[in-house]
């Protein structure tokens, strides 16, 4: 982790942020002293952060990197979190306004200017990692509240995106889910690069990215809603016999209810109904029994998609219906699309990179598509599964897991227009000849 005396700010380096004090009486106005000491605990966030991470940060950590007076800070914010968010609202805001510099300024054609603006973040990232980290990594663990912060943001750059995709025949008029799913692809991109240190490669990947994204062009056939979800599947229950299998159901259904954060070890006995020695017998802590379940939702998911995928008759129908019957599983398996789409952000390092590999699969799967169809953009590969990822994170967020199945069309549609265009991947994604979910 870089130390906190070493760490580059927008604000500045933190070394520096003492020296870079106004004093009441010095000539400046209470408004100059504040607004000083304001840009000095956001780049005392952004370094605290850095780190130690959000959770293990306090107060006293910003306060003393920032070197102003806990009255100075109680003056400003109510706690932690208020910096953090008011800390993102300022990076955010610094951000779209080099984006959008960028795209504005850039000679050539429309994707000149696009990739001018996808560099500009690349760049930004690289110059910045540790406030990158702070915005796309860490608001996870900073609660519902970040999370809300990122999606009012999303919807604004969704807005200005929009408006630009009008400059663009091909992309004009790109429906709303499509453009968001995307966003929140490229998004997940940028976060496995900062979240694993590899921040230098995003300059690189910008032409590359843009290529994947601009794959996508406006269907002139509208995606279509199926039913809220399929025929309801029958969840399997544990062995009442089996401990280890009534913890992993109480870990995903307590997980589901309230989230990861407020899980506690004598609740998941008393809902397993074991006791805490039988507990401790099987896993080691609460994160481990997390990993486990989680493993468990993956083993449940692969075995209901892979009949399906298996019994398509083309690599592209395989990916349509495997695609249905991985939203209508989880669907119908609410608690594990909660532990598996939202759950696991809040957890730990082992459970995120445990989920990363299973989103792999879904790579995998791309790779027969790059044999039939071998121009198909290069960015395919890693960022149709993360605009999946995204694109199920939020409506887990906003519609909930019962309504999971409306989204198979569209996850179809991102997966497969960059490989055989946008009027076939609607044609597919709208297809109804599902009888195959019979089988989940």
């Amino acid at each position: 982790m870089v130390l906190s005396g070493m760490t580059t700010t927008p604000w500045g380096e933190v070394s520096e942020l003492r020296r870079g004090g106004l004093a009441h009486g010095s000539g400046a106005t209470r408004d100059a002293v504040r607004r000083n000491q304001r840009r000095r605990m956001h780049a005392a966030m952004v370094a605290a952060v850095s780190d130690k991470g959000y959770e293990m940060t306090r107060v006293a950590d910003v306060i003393e990197r920032a070197g102003v007076s806990r009255n100075a800070f109680y003056g400003q914010f109510d706690n932690k979190q208020e910096c953090y968010l008011s800390t993102l609202d300022a990076l955010a805001g610094m951000a779209g306004n080099a984006v959008r510099a960028a795209y504005g300024a850039a000679e050539g054609s429309w994707d000149d200017r696009l990739l001018a603006a996808f560099a500009a973040v690349g760049d930004l990232i690289v110059a910045q990692p540790a406030a990158a980290r702070l915005g796309l990594v860490e608001i996870y663990a900073a609660g519902a509240s970040a999370i809300e912060r990122i999606d009012a943001i999303e919807w604004q750059v969704e807005a200005e995106v929009s408006r630009v995709l009008l400059e663009s025949p091909s992309q004009a008029g790109m429906p709303q889910e499509v453009v968001l799913a995307v966003l929140g692809g490229l998004r997940k991109v940028i976060y496995t690069r900062v979240r694993e240190g590899r921040v230098d490669e995003l300059p690189e990947l910008a032409a590359t990215l843009l290529e994947w994204a601009t794959s996508y062009e406006t269907p002139t056939v509208p995606l279509s809603h199926p039913p809220k979800a399929p025929e309801r599947l029958a969840a399997a229950l544990p062995d009442p016999a089996d401990s280890r299998e009534r913890i992993l159901r109480a870990v995903t259904e307590l997980v589901a209810e309230k989230g990861y954060q407020s899980l506690v070890i004598t609740e998941i006995a008393e809902r397993a109904s074991v006791s805490l020695s039988t507990f401790y017998l099987l896993f080691e802590g609460k994160e481990a029994a997390f990993a486990a379940a989680l493993l468990e939702t993956h083993r449940l998911v692969f075995e209901a998609t892979l009949p399906i995928v298996r019994g398509a008759p083309d690599w592209e129908h395989a990916i349509s219906a495997g695609t249905r019957g991985f939203f209508g599983f989880l669907a119908t398996h609410p608690a594990s699309a909660q532990v598996g789409g939202v759950g696991v952000w809040e957890t730990t390092a082992a459970s995120l990179d445990m989920r990363a590999q299973g989103m792999a699969a879904l790579s995998m799967v791309l790779d027969e598509g790059y044999r039939k169809y071998p121009d198909a953009p290069a960015g395919a590969r890693e960022a149709v599964g993360g605009t999946i990822d995204a694109l199920m994170f939020n409506w887990l967020r906003h519609k909930g897991a019962e309504r999971l199945y409306e989204i198979a069309p569209t996850a179809a549609f991102i997966a497969l227009a960059p490989f055989v265009g946008s009027e076939r991947a609607v044609e597919l994604a709208n297809a109804e000849s599902f009888g195959v979910l019979a089988a989940v």
